[in-house]
């Protein structure tokens, strides 16, 4: 398992502005860091069961269809080469508004953690990220679930911490139009970068079928 790859997986999807990232901007300005705080708990939470989904599922197709994982690999580099190109292509010059948020900690908590789940990327996103990163798949073991676990929600409590604790500032930011098109070209290197190695590991996965 490449764990410096998983992590900068993880990181790079996190980082994309998105549904995820402006919601805890939103809830920064509204209701200030702290109370943030458990916005950015229910995002984890809400990722969590995408995450086993993916895995399990990916340790299914490990026993029961060895080569389709060829087969997600290549699509996650095809999706991730997309992303990138398309960022760097067609780089955006506003981005939606996220809806308000208001309540108690409870709510907001609930609010973060079906930002995350409701989100259908999730699961695709999850699914290349451990063919990226080669996470064993041959069986379950606490070892692997863990770090995978670690790398991924510590990677979006992390990074939407940031954002909650600069939410004023990247707000007003992210209003600009070529601000948001140098985000987008930026993200659009790290996607293609991403997609490059997975491009990588496919061809490891044919190799090692030869």
């Amino acid at each position: 398992m490449n764990v410096g790859l998983l992590i900068a997986s993880c990181l790079t999807a996190s980082l994309s502005p998105g549904p995820a990232a402006l919601s805890t901007i939103e809830t920064a300005l509204r209701h200030g860091k702290r109370r943030a705080f458990w916005h950015t708990l229910g995002l984890a939470c809400g990722e969590t069961p995408h995450l086993f989904l993916a895995l399990f599922g990916t340790q299914w197709l490990a026993r029961q269809a060895p080569h389709a994982l060829t087969v997600v690999a290549a699509a996650g580099m095809a999706y991730f080469l997309y992303l990138g190109g398309r960022h760097l292509a067609r780089p955006r010059s506003s981005l939606p508004e996220s809806a308000g948020l208001e309540g108690s900690a409870g709510r907001l908590f609930l609010r973060g953690a079906w930002v995350n789940f409701s989100n259908p990327k999730t699961i695709p996103f999850f699914l290349v990220i451990i063919q990226a990163a080669g996470v064993p798949t041959d069986g379950f073991a606490w070892s692997t679930t863990g770090v995978l676990l670690l790398c991924a929600l510590g990677s979006e409590v992390g990074v939407m911490s940031g954002y909650a604790f600069l939410g004023d500032r990247l707000r007003v930011g992210l209003k600009d139009a070529s601000t948001i098109r140098r985000v987008d070209r930026v993200l659009g290197v790290l996607w293609t970068t991403l997609g490059l190695l997975m491009a990588w590991r496919v061809w490891q996965l044919l190799e090692a079928r030869r």
